[in-house]
């Protein structure tokens, strides 16, 4: 007798090391999609196959490298057979790297890549969006994007962009309403709502224990996440984010607050980069004076751990996206420095307002002002937050629904 169906999927735009953002999504997409579609196999193609390779990982899973210049000869490969196929020359000629032969062997390919086809970010950025999401569609896959943030699109080369490779997708999950509108002002009929599948992952006690034993005595502690990318968006507007950071630690410390300085994104032995913390994280830690209130981590921690981290703190103030999502996702209060509108459309399901600030108007004073007032009002908070979970959880499993029908149009 034949056993259960097993389905191939493969992840592009995610990786379990680095950005730890991503690395929930990936954990949330393997815990769950099995209980919507049957037993999987899943492929992750990712820009950090080595770093990868060495993280735990959840379920049947395989690592497999598709860094930048790979996916850009995988992308000009695929146009090629797509342009030669009334030929009749096999797809499988062009497939010369196992990324491309795992995407053809795919029953789905899962597009995570974060906020994409956005306007002001840059050619290099756009290109990389268009060969991510282009290659599996030109190799004749079912692509379907997950929840993230798309647009807006006025730029001309982006919209122009997205007009031509968005269509194609059988889904593209829009993570809140500014996204929505973004994609519904392109004409685009393939759009659903959904919030994001991050919102889904779950900790085990296992995930807990080592929660609480790095956090020590610092249980129901203010958490603080900084952010790489906010530092630099900072150094290039001439203001000093590590300075303010732990003037703000250092000040809260004083009103009797333990605090914890954790990275988010972490590379393992690698200096600064837009996903790694760890630096900007010692930077601040070293100009904190109260130390003796201050505790940092900079241990390269499996997101379920970071979440269990997250729910055990009484406040949660970060500019990482995904720390907010884990924030919310455990019911604990949150502060959130943002640079796009990502993050207010996910505390508007919420219901949450005053609770965020634009990074260009981060300063110490701002930021107290808007920790006393969360703190005023934390119950209240937590109430909030829990009323609105269910129905945010909710929505983040549309996704896999999206994905079960990609692969069975019936379901």
């Amino acid at each position: 007798m034949e056993g259960p169906l097993l389905y191939r999927v493969a992840v592009l735009g995610a990786a379990f090391s680095a950005n730890k953002g991503a690395a929930a999504m990936l954990v949330a997409l393997i815990q769950n999609l099995p209980r919507r579609l049957g037993p999987c196999r899943f492929c992750v193609l990712t820009t950090f196959p080595t770093a990868d390779a060495k993280e735990a990982k959840p379920g049947d899973v395989d690592i497999v490298d598709a860094s930048p210049v790979k996916l850009v000869l995988m992308f000009l490969l695929a146009g090629l057979s797509r342009l030669l196929a009334p030929t009749g020359i096999d797809q499988r000629a062009f497939c010369l790297f196992p990324a491309m032969r795992r995407i053809t062997e795919a029953d789905v390919v899962v597009d995570m890549a974060g906020i994409s086809f956005a306007d002001g970010r840059g050619l290099p950025t756009l290109a990389y969006n268009i060969v991510m999401t282009s290659t599996p569609l030109l190799l004749g896959r079912p692509v379907v994007k997950v929840a993230q943030a798309l647009g807006p699109f006025e730029e001309p080369l982006n919209r122009l962009a997205a007009k031509a490779v968005l269509p194609h997708l059988s889904t593209i999950c829009a993570r809140g309403a500014r996204t929505e509108a973004n994609l519904r002002e392109l004409g685009l009929e393939n759009v659903i709502r959904a919030a994001d599948l991050a919102f889904t992952m779950q900790p085990s006690d296992e995930d807990r224990r080592r929660a609480e034993q790095l956090l020590g005595t610092h249980v129901d502690s203010i958490l603080v996440l900084p952010s790489e990318v906010v530092h630099r968006y900072a150094r290039r507007q001439g203001r000093d984010y590590v300075a303010t950071m732990a003037s703000f630690v250092d000040s809260i410390a004083g009103q009797g607050h333990k605090v914890v300085l954790l990275p988010h994104s972490v590379r393992v032995g690698e200096g600064p980069g837009r996903m790694n913390d760890v630096p900007v994280c010692k930077q601040i830690y070293e100009q904190v004076t109260n130390k003796g209130s201050c505790l940092l981590i900079t241990d390269n921690l499996a997101p379920e751990v970071l979440r269990a981290v997250v729910a055990s703190s009484s406040v949660v103030v970060t500019s990482r996206f995904h720390a907010m999502v884990s924030a919310l996702a455990t019911r604990t209060p949150v502060i959130v420095v943002g640079w796009s509108h990502k993050y207010q459309e996910v505390l508007d399901e919420f219901e949450i307002t005053g609770c965020s600030l634009d990074h260009s108007q981060l300063e110490r004073g701002l930021l107290i002002d808007r920790l006393d007032g969360v703190l005023a009002r934390r119950e209240e908070l937590v109430e909030t937050i829990g009323r609105n979970l269910p129905a945010v959880r909710a929505s983040a499993l549309l996704s896999l629904d999206a994905v079960a029908r990609a692969v069975s149009p019936s379901r």
